[in-house]
């Protein structure tokens, strides 16, 4: 399962019937009970579909109305409806139609944001990485936190989250989001996570002071203090903060 803190994200809702595939080994459990339904040691691509006993994919699974579908490999991922997604997928049969939740750990869906439709293309100071890595993070915290629903945090296409379509894997990014990996802000983004909220992040943090800033040696505590004077910065575990700063 994901690290915690989890952050789950509403892919599909009312369908039908789902396209679902994972290319490696995977169990099947039952979100509610945590019992193990299935243990499938080869790659399974089926069609989900509701049937009045319970989820079909594959095979039936009788009395059951929803299933976590766990890769074995964190770099197996579990697709849906074309699209391939970090940590696990939840689906939820209602009546006859059917839910897919993705749940992935904060720090994945700020990796994920931060490559498709955050960071500039050009290529960034590990500082200013960070600075950005931090600031995403804070935002998406906050939806987990103040979000009322019980099954899912956000809608993938209200912050245009898009799977596993875009990576980063150069040293810079990498080094940034180990360094700042749970680090949040407090008191500095109070908005829900939106296409529109995070482009004003964006335009809160010039990408060109950004980067000047940390080619001039400043870290990413310093470039935030800069752009947000009011806040600082802690770390979140299990949907609670704890006040511990960043130790570099």
């Amino acid at each position: 399962m994901p690290e915690e803190p989890i952050c789950k994200v509403l892919l599909t809702m009312e369908q039908k019937s789902i396209p679902v595939e994972v290319r490696g080994p995977h169990n099947i459990y039952d979100p509610y009970t945590g019992k193990k339904l299935e243990a499938s040691f080869t790659p399974s691509s089926y069609p989900m579909i509701t049937t009045t006993e319970g989820i079909k994919w594959g095979q039936d699974f009788p009395g059951v109305y929803q299933i976590v579908i766990v890769p074995d490999e964190a770099d197996v991922g579990v697709t849906v409806n074309g699209t391939t997604y970090f940590g696990v997928v939840a689906f939820y049969q209602i009546e006859n139609r059917l839910s897919a939740v993705n749940w992935l750990s904060l720090d994945e869906m700020t990796s994920a944001l931060l490559c498709a439709n955050f960071l500039p293309r050009d290529a960034y100071q590990k500082e200013a990485i960070a600075t950005y890595a931090i600031a995403l993070r804070s935002l998406i915290y906050n939806q987990m936190e103040t979000t009322t629903n019980p099954y899912w945090d956000v809608k993938a296409e209200d912050c245009a989250y898009q799977g596993r379509t875009v990576a980063r894997v150069d040293a810079a990014f990498v080094d940034a989001m180990k360094a700042t990996r749970k680090i949040v802000m407090t008191d500095g983004i109070q908005v829900p996570l939106t296409r529109k909220a995070i482009d004003v992040l964006r335009e809160k943090l010039p990408p060109a002071s950004v980067e000047t800033m940390a080619k001039e040696g400043k870290d990413a505590r310093m470039i935030l203090h800069k752009f947000f004077p009011d806040s600082m910065l802690t770390i979140c575990i299990n949907r609670n903060v704890d006040k511990n700063e960043r130790q570099d």
